[in-house]
């Protein structure tokens, strides 16, 4: 009981809520008089009154408060190899609850006939399952009528089940590996089988199986010609068991990233020219802009030492835009680039600007990414460009225009930029951007 925010009671809370109950001091002069329990218990659920005596009328609110069941306990009476026997208990739930058992995915799992007993109004299950895979369980506990739901959850590692394979490279040369898998002691016969990184599986050699008091043995091998993941998958489908390994491989003949250079450049085209070293077998290089279109390159300067190629590749760009050198290898399928940003320098000295025609109507300025924040500026002055500026740029590539409304009627600054001039495309074709 409190009274102007004070506590009136004349002794404490009662036992069962010692400790457990609080309210919002700060709150009470907004008429907050909410409370919270804590550490709730199945003794908790009741009916709850509020009353308010000064209030004219005087008013009483109630809630019914249900406590749910509490979180269920998991228990192993029995395992073996190959499976283990799952129990859970739900003990003194106030309303009967549904009770399941699910894997990590959430797929309900076949269990035995729940037992069920009812003491008091509180209510006693258990449920056993028996699981036969390596993998997460949990018993779900729900109670619809309150809409509660609670659950506990377990790791499960059957003994038989394979564990993970063993990856080793048995041999090696610069444009292929020999890749090894072994799997020891599988209680349950494994298939065993090679995939690369998209899961695509790969040719390999017939598996050596053999079985020694119940376990089985397995040896696999496979030969890889490109760098990349590879992966030894083993699947057991009598216990719904899988398991890998995975590794990389370095093919030492592939190519490795090209080198750019800039050995020349103007105001108006840039010199690019791409260098591979030490490539096996010999690669095809070209160049292509972002769109990946194969650019019109000079003849690849192409030199062979020890049984590695050395190419030389060039060409010349007259656009702004990123570039990249494309290096490939078909025999063991292998890819790799290199990219570079290439911009054609603006020259200054032939931008020509023409201002507002109607000089008394605006002020504006254009000093570059500064025009959008001299707009902005000229808001609370009530100025309006009404007219536009030109900018004429006569050599180099265009930068990105920017435009805005030419619509006078608004009581905001308008401004309107048009970006003219002549362009030449990689082909020296002139054209308006």
């Amino acid at each position: 009981m409190y009274d102007s925010g004070k506590n009136k009671a004349n002794r404490g809370q009662d036992l069962q809520f010692k400790g457990r109950v609080s309210h919002f001091q700060d709150q009470l002069m907004n008429g907050n008089a909410s409370i919270k329990i804590q550490n709730v218990k199945m003794a908790d659920s009741g009916n709850y009154s509020c009353d308010f005596p000064r209030l004219q009328p005087s008013q009483t609110f109630n809630i019914e408060l249900v406590v749910g069941a509490s979180k269920p306990f998991i228990t192993t009476p029995n395992q073996t190899k190959d499976q283990l026997l799952l129990q859970c208990e739900v003990e003194g739930a106030s309303q009967e609850p549904k009770v399941e058992w699910q894997d990590s995915s959430g797929n309900i799992l076949p269990a035995e006939e729940p037992q069920v007993s009812e003491r008091g109004g509180r209510y006693y299950v258990t449920i056993n399952t028996t699981v036969t895979k390596t993998d997460r369980y949990r018993c779900v506990v729900t109670q619809k009528e309150i809409s509660h739901q609670t659950s506990a959850e377990t790791f499960v590692f059957i003994s038989g089940a394979s564990p993970e394979p063993y990856i080793t490279t048995l041999n090696e040369t610069k444009d292929w590996s020999l890749l090894q898998c072994k799997v020891r002691g599988a209680s349950q016969e494994p298939k065993v089988e090679w995939q690369d990184s998209s899961g695509n599986i790969l040719p390999a050699e017939e598996p050596q199986v053999s079985e020694r008091g119940g376990r089985y043995y397995v040896t696999i091998n496979t030969t890889v010609t490109k760098t990349g993941r590879y992966r030894c998958v083993v699947t057991q489908k009598e216990i719904n068991h899988q398991s890998r390994a995975e590794t990389f491989v370095f093919i030492s003949g592939a190519s490795p990233e090209p080198y750019i250079t800039t050995p020349d450049a103007t105001k108006d085209w840039s010199l690019l020219q791409c260098e591979v070293k030490g490539a096996s077998p010999e690669p095809k290089v070209e160049w292509q802009d972002s769109s990946g279109n194969i650019l019109p390159a000079e003849e690849p300067q192409v030199s062979e030492r020890g049984g590695r190629y050395y190419v030389t590749i060039k060409t010349n760009v007259t656009k702004t835009g990123r570039y990249r050198c494309v290096v490939t290898q078909e025999g063991i399928s292998h890819q790799t680039s290199a990219e570079t940003f290439v911009f054609i320098n603006v020259n200054s000295s032939s931008v020509s600007e023409k201002v507002c025609e109607d000089c008394s109507s605006a002020v504006a300025f254009v000093l570059g990414a500064a025009v959008l924040a001299v707009v902005v500026a000229a808001v609370p002055f009530g100025l309006r460009a009404t007219n536009c500026i030109t900018v004429s740029f006569n050599q180099g590539a265009a930068p990105d225009p920017t435009t805005t409304s030419n619509d006078p009627t608004k009581d905001i600054p308008l401004l309107q930029v048009r970006v003219t001039g002549d362009h030449q495309d990689q082909n020296g074709s002139s054209n308006a951007p």
